[in-house]
C-alpha cells in the first residue's frame, strides 16, 4: 500500500505554537499526529492531519559538566550528536531508522537500539519532558536532574506511546561522557551456534554495550556475507583495557577469532538504517535465554524469509518483514501472549497500524488502565495513534 502523505496543517517553533494548534484541533474536533522527519511513519491514516515538529529544533541548556541537555522533540540525532561530541559528551541512543530521525520522534516510538545491552531503553536517557495533551494543556514531567523525578515517572508513560499520551515537544536527556575508545568486533557460525555463544556470554559476565544476534537475512542486507550464517556483534566502550577485556570476554564465548572489527559507528549506522527501512517492524519482548524461541515464533506466522535482530541481554527481538497480515500479526500476538511476550508494531503502514494497534490487545485490567490513562491526557480524543487494536 502507498503512504498517503499529507501536508502538515502547522509547523509550531516552540512550545505555545504547538499547543496553540492542538488546541485548535481540538476544537474543531479534528484527529492530529506530530510528525518530525517523516522518515519513520511516513503516511497517516485518511482524515487525519499532521502537524510538523520539524521547527522545535533548538538545542538548549547544554553544560558538558552537568552531561545534561534539554532539547526540541524536532532535533535530528545525527545533529545532536556532532554537537554534543564536540563538547566531549555522549547521549547512548541509537534507535533503528535513519541516523537523522528526530529525538522526539524517536522517544515517542519507544525504540532503542543495540546500545541498549548496556544503557536501557530510550526512557532510561530521559530525565523529564515537556508534553502537550490532547486538549492543548502544557504538562512538565521530570526535570533536568534525577531527584526532581519523584512519585510516579509519568514521562515513562509518553515514551513509547507514539503520541497518543501527548505530543513530546521538549526533552531533557541523561548523557554520558565521550569514550575514549569505541571498538566492536562480528563473528559468524550456525543457529546453535549464536544461541551457544549468547549463552555462554551471559553467563561469563560480559558486558558489552551493544550485545546483538543477526539472522542471515539481516546479514546479507549488511554486507556480511550470504548463506545461512548467523552473525554475534560486540560493542565496548570506555577505556581502552576494558574495550580489549570485553571483547576478549565475547571471543572466548564465541570460541573463535573475529571475521571483522571495526571502529565507532561503522557497524551500527548501516544496522540502524538496515532494520529501519523494513515495511514491517516488530518488537517482541522476550527473556533473554528465549530469544530463539521468539525468532521461531515469529517464523511460523510471519514466514521463515524474516529478518530478525536480537539484543541478547535484555531479550528484545526485532523482526522485519516485506510484509505481513493483520491476521499474522494478531496470531503471533496471540501466541506470544501466552509465554507473556508483548508484540509492538514498531512499523507498518497507517491501515495495519489501525488494524492491528501498535500494541494491540492488552490483558483486560491492562486495557482498562491504558484507556483511563488515554482519556485523562487526551479527553477528545484528538491524537490519533492507534496503540490498542
Amino acid at each position: 500500500m502507498s503512504p498517503a502523505l499529507v501536508d502538515a496543517v502547522a509547523s509550531p517553533v516552540d512550545v505555545a505554537s504547538l499547543a496553540a494548534a492542538v488546541r485548535a484541533a481540538a476544537g474543531r474536533r479534528g484527529k492530529l499526529e506530530v510528525r518530525g522527519s517523516r522518515s519513520w511513519w511516513s503516511d497517516s491514516a485518511p482524515g487525519v492531519e499532521v502537524v510538523s515538529a520539524a521547527g522545535l529544533d533548538t538545542v538548549s541548556d547544554f553544560n558538558p559538566a552537568d552531561l545534561v541537555v534539554t532539547v526540541g522533540a524536532g532535533v535530528p540525532l545525527d545533529r545532536l550528536a556532532a554537537r554534543l561530541a564536540a563538547r566531549g559528551a555522549w547521549l547512548p541512543f541509537d534507535p533503528p531508522g535513519a541516523p537523522s530521525r528526530t529525538v522526539g520522534g524517536a522517544l515517542a516510538s519507544g525504540c532503542g537500539g543495540p546500545l541498549a545491552a548496556h544503557y536501557g531503553p530510550a526512557r532510561d536517557q530521559v530525565l523529564g519532558l515537556v508534553v502537550v495533551a490532547g486538549d492543548g494543556t502544557v504538562v512538565r514531567l521530570g526535570g533536568r536532574v534525577v531527584k526532581n523525578v519523584a512519585g510516579f515517572d509519568l514521562a515513562k508513560l509518553v515514551i513509547g506511546g507514539h503520541g497518543a499520551l501527548g505530543v513530546i515537544a521538549e526533552a531533557h536527556l541523561r548523557l554520558r561522557a565521550r569514550p575514549d575508545s569505541d571498538r566492536s568486533a562480528i563473528w559468524t557460525g550456525g543457529r546453535a551456534w549464536a544461541a551457544r555463544a549468547g549463552a555462554a556470554a551471559l553467563a561469563a559476565g560480559a558486558t558489552p554495550a551493544a550485545f546483538e544476534v543477526l539472522s542471515p537475512v539481516l546479514a546479507e542486507r549488511l554486507g556480511w556475507g550470504g548463506g545461512d550464517g548467523w552473525w554475534l556483534a560486540a560493542r565496548a566502550v570506555g577505556a581502552e583495557a576494558g574495550v580489549a577485556e570485553q571483547l576478549d570476554a565475547m571471543a572466548r564465548a564465541a570460541g573463535s577469532r573475529a571475521v571483522r572489527s571495526e571502529g565507532g559507528d561503522a557497524v551500527w549506522t548501516p544496522w540502524r538504517v538496515a532494520v529501519g527501512t523494513w515495511p514491517l517492524l516488530l518488537r517482541i519482548g522476550a527473556e533473554p535465554g528465549d530469544w530463539e524461541s521468539a525468532v521461531a515464533l515469529a517464523e511460523r506466522h510471519l514466514g521463515p524469509s524474516i529478518a530478525a535482530s536480537v539484543t541478547v541481554p535484555r531479550g528484545t527481538v526485532r523482526v522485519g518483514a516485506t510484509h505481513g497480515s493483520v491476521e499474522a500479526i494478531r496470531r503471533l500476538r496471540a501466541a506470544a501472549a501466552e509465554r507473556r511476550w508483548p508484540v509492538t508494531l514498531e512499523r507498518a503502514d497507517a491501515a495495519t497500524r489501525a488494524a492491528a494497534g501498535v500494541w494491540g490487545g492488552l490483558p483486560p485490567a491492562a486495557e482498562r488502565l491504558t484507556r483511563g490513562l488515554l482519556a485523562t491526557f487526551d479527553p477528545a480524543g484528538v491524537l490519533a495513534a492507534p496503540l490498542l487494536a
